[in-house]
């Protein structure tokens, strides 16, 4: 399903966390170099125009820009130019479009690769670093430099970024406590404001400014500033809602495109109003992961799935509640509902670390009455708070697309009174079972779904075509189109990748990569997407033979065995040879092993230098990327162990070493040395040190 504008929040958090970090995901950072081939030659047909004028000034095509101000991840130039407001009417006056521009690296370019972000929302520019980063060396993984020959532009779409923002307030701030009912009234009254702002020029009333925002009208913007810019074709890169904008852009301005990527797709020609492909996905995504984990796997076989399911009748006669602390130290009382539980199971589809936690978790919780594990999981990855600064995301913009945009399951003829009652039949026509183990109540109206939050915007023209699309195939045949998806993506799936494939036709490639979630190239963590974007726009001629192995290959998401609570539920580590010691030693070593893999893999939810056990003690990150330092202080992963010492973590190779004591009930004390690395199928870690006097000698599934 398209991204509510809730995983929208928790993706720009999450998201910004990597970048910061140097890294490409708020997953585990999976830093493996991907199978490339060799390029067998360039498009002759793109060329660009640009030439310098001044240190601080370059001209591309008829269009002027300055060096950006503040940090960019190489030299940058901006500029806006005017477009009209309301096409066809020139009283509507014009707004700006933003955009970035990166001038090839070599200095002479023979094409230029344009970016358009997710959302509807987001300002493209806000994530320079991480395009900059897939585009110039394959992502994290390595791999060709496009930009030493390519240009990259990167535009803010009208109403995002610097593309004229306009912000309405009370939508912006909602969060969750205000309830659906209150963001759906927020939500007709954004459409209002848009209605009732600017004013027509030299005439009486307003321009109708809530039809103004739809994904065909941003596409003409984005066709206009090509042409300024003249460019000749480009090389078109999107993700999420970034593919909804390439289809439509594919099927009106064809021409002006050289290759085109879709990461995380959907179809524009999607009528389900319910998207319920997303529960679907969900049901088998879950137990997937868990079966390939080799911890998991052995400590939980069996349905995942199921699992969860019966967890659910559990929370409607028992919600947890109890006090936990996030990612940055806060303690705050959570609680964990029906509601809460089928928010983590669709954040799993954009966030690795749901998979991860959420099975064992809730196995911590139904078979221990131990929630500490659950609470945490929902205070880390649960956003509750409002959509922060317009210009970062802007709920207004997501609205004002998605409301003409997207399905509706009521008719913009009908009366706000009308709509009300033609939404409340279709809820009533849904089969009982189609959101199981949900109910159909519960999961149309969790706060974060919002399937009625358009039910008070204002109604377009009787002839009104937001998205106007030619017939499908959307592509020509001679335009190579690579799409992907993400075999856990809950959110854009991969049954609705296959379908954007078909629709657009037969110069489609789509490619599955197994084990990853929502965003495959931009956020890639193994370099295996990245590497096969890179590859293709190199030579998009040769989509259909491209080397795709590595898609199958990728590495599990390492969901957890167990959340123990005590070091006697701890699953030992398996002994290897010279091992002197017994069942206590092993469950010592395995203790600090977890914590090393919690603390890693929490790192990318916080702040990036503090870190907390999630029963007690903290953890201190230092240094750089290639080097970071983590110090332990008395973390507790179980209630009756502490763990200290040092650990030397290489985020760039993934390997992780770390030298630790641990210690336990009646006095028990180990000292461990362990290593493994991080961005291997099933890694193993390796465990040496003492015991009560006895070598350790050990091994065990990598944390």
């Amino acid at each position: 399903m398209p991204v509510s504008r809730r995983y929208l929040r928790v993706l720009a958090i999450t998201a910004s966390v990597a970048v910061f970090a140097g890294v490409g995901t708020a997953a585990a950072a999976v830093r493996l170099r991907p199978f490339h081939s060799a390029p067998r030659g360039r498009s002759t047909a793109r060329t660009t125009t640009a030439r310098r004028t001044t240190a601080r000034t370059i001209t591309v095509g008829t269009v002027t820009l300055r060096q950006c101000a503040g940090s960019a991840p190489a030299q940058a130039y901006c500029a806006r130019i005017n477009v009209p407001y309301q096409y066809g009417n020139p009283a509507a006056g014009t707004i700006k479009l933003g955009f970035q521009w990166y001038p090839a690296s070599s200095g002479t370019a023979t094409g230029t690769i344009m970016a358009i972000q997710g959302g509807p929302g987001y300002a493209t520019t806000d994530y320079a670093s991480a395009y900059y980063s897939l585009f110039a060396d394959g992502g994290i993984g390595g791999g060709q430099d496009l930009l030493g020959g390519d240009n990259l532009l990167l535009v803010n779409l009208r109403g995002t970024g610097d593309s004229s923002p306009f912000t309405c307030r009370a939508l912006q701030d909602w969060d969750l406590a205000d309830g659906t009912r209150a963001y759906a009234i927020d939500t007709g009254k954004c459409g209002y404001q848009l209605n009732h702002t600017r004013k027509l020029r030299g005439g009486k009333g307003y321009v109708r400014g809530s039809d103004l925002y739809t994904t065909a009208i941003a596409a003409r913007d984005v066709a206009t500033l090509l042409n300024r810019l003249e460019v000749g074709k480009v090389n078109l890169y999107g993700d999420s809602y970034g593919t909804f904008f390439s289809q439509v852009f594919t099927a009106r301005y064809a021409r002006l495109l050289d290759s085109v990527t879709l990461d995380a797709a959907y179809p524009v020609s999607q009528t389900d109003p319910w998207y319920p492909h997303t529960i679907m996905t969900a049901r088998t995504a879950f137990t997937l992961a868990c079966e390939r984990s080799v911890a998991c796997s052995r400590a939980a076989p069996g349905s995942s799935w199921a699992r969860i399911a019966a967890f659910a009748g559990y929370l409607r006669r028992h919600p947890v509640t109890g006090k936990t602390m996030d990612a940055y130290g806060d303690v705050l009382t959570e609680t964990v509902g029906v509601d809460q539980l089928i928010e983590l199971v669709n954040i799993a589809g954009e966030d690795a670390m749901t998979y991860r936690e959420l099975d064992p978790a809730i196995r911590a919780a139904a078979q221990h009455h131990d929630d500490a594990p659950l609470l945490r999981l929902a205070a880390i990855e649960i956003y509750t708070g409002n959509s922060g600064p317009a210009n970062q995301f802007n709920d207004g913009s997501y609205q004002a697309t998605t409301c003409l945009d997207y399905p509706q399951p009521f008719s913009y003829l009908a009366s706000p009174a009308r709509r009300q009652r033609q939404y409340d039949a279709a809820v009533a026509r849904l089969p009982k079972r189609l959101f199981a183990p949900f109910t159909v109540h519960e999961w149309v109206t969790e706060p974060a779904e919002e399937f009625d939050a358009c039910l008070d915007w204002p109604a377009p023209p009787r002839n009104f075509r937001p998205v106007n699309l030619t017939p499908r195939p959307y592509a020509p045949a001679n335009l190579p189109v690579l799409v992907l998806s993400g075999d856990l993506d809950s959110l854009t799936t991969p049954y609705e990748g296959q379908q954007t494939a078909r629709d657009m036709g037969p110069s489609a490639r789509w490619i599955l990569i197994h084990n990853d979630v929502h965003i495959n190239a931009m956020d890639d963590t193994y370099g295996c997407a990245s590497g096969l974007v890179d590859t293709f726009i190199a030579d998009p001629a040769g989509l259909k033979t491209m080397n795709a192995s590595c898609a199958d290959h990728t590495p599990e998401v390492r969901v957890l065995g167990s959340f123990p609570e005590k070091l006697s539920q701890v699953i030992p580590a398996t002994a290897t040879a010279g091992n002197e010691a017994h069942v206590t030693g092993l469950r010592l070593a395995a203790d600090a092993v977890a914590v090393v893999g919690d603390a890693n893999w929490n790192w990318y939810y916080g702040d990036g230098v503090h870190g907390f056990g999630l029963r007690g003690g903290t953890a201190d990150f230092s240094g750089p990327a290639t080097a970071t330092v983590v110090r332990y202080h008395d973390v507790k992963w179980t209630t009756d162990t502490t763990v200290s010492g040092r650990e030397l973590w290489n985020q760039d190779s993934g390997w992780v070493r770390a030298w630790l004591t641990v210690r336990g009930p009646n006095g028990a004390k180990a000292t461990v040395y362990l290593r493994y690395h991080d961005y291997v199928w099933h890694s193993v870690t390796m465990i040496t040190g003492r015991y009560d006097g006895r070598a350790i000698s050990a091994r065990m599934p990598s944390p």
